[in-house]
């Protein structure tokens, strides 16, 4: 599998999009539905857990700038599309893996309330996406496409 930029127009236009005026939870409906083609294509279901200790959870409404932080000290990045398992509501998202394979969320404590279905991306492509979009750390996944 190989992951790349979408095209420059269509990149922009989703760029412009994602960081108009609208509402927090217009932009994470327009966040999932861009989402969940790549998702679709190659996501996987994660089992993910809480940090190990309470005392490790970061800043809520911060999953991207959170789970960006934590790569500087070992941690993979993964995005996707988490889903409450009680109301169904779908949230654009994101967690880090460990040196053992284990996802761990650092934002969201209740882990088992939510379904997690996302993609580890590699380290370049999430600075990357950063970089071009102004070195706003948010989303990448909207901005992604598989290569066949």
């Amino acid at each position: 599998m190989k992951i790349s930029f979408l095209r420059d127009d269509e990149y922009q236009q989703r760029f412009n999009e994602l960081n108009s005026f609208y509402p927090p939870n217009v932009i994470n409906n327009l966040k999932v539905k861009y989402s969940e083609k790549i998702l679709h294509q190659v996501g996987e279901i994660f089992d993910v857990f809480p940090p190990p200790k309470k005392s490790n959870k970061m800043k809520a409404q911060s999953c991207y700038r959170n789970a960006i932080q934590k790569t500087y000290i070992g941690y993979q990045y993964v995005e996707g599309v988490i889903v409450n398992k009680k109301s169904g509501y779908k949230i654009s998202h994101a967690w880090n893996v460990n040196s053992e394979g284990n996802h761990i969320d650092f934002t969201i404590l209740c882990t088992d309330d939510y379904l997690y279905k996302g993609i580890i991306l590699p380290g370049k492509i999430v600075s990357n996406v950063g970089f071009k979009n102004g070195s706003i750390m948010n989303c990448c996944l909207p901005y992604l496409d598989v290569v066949q």
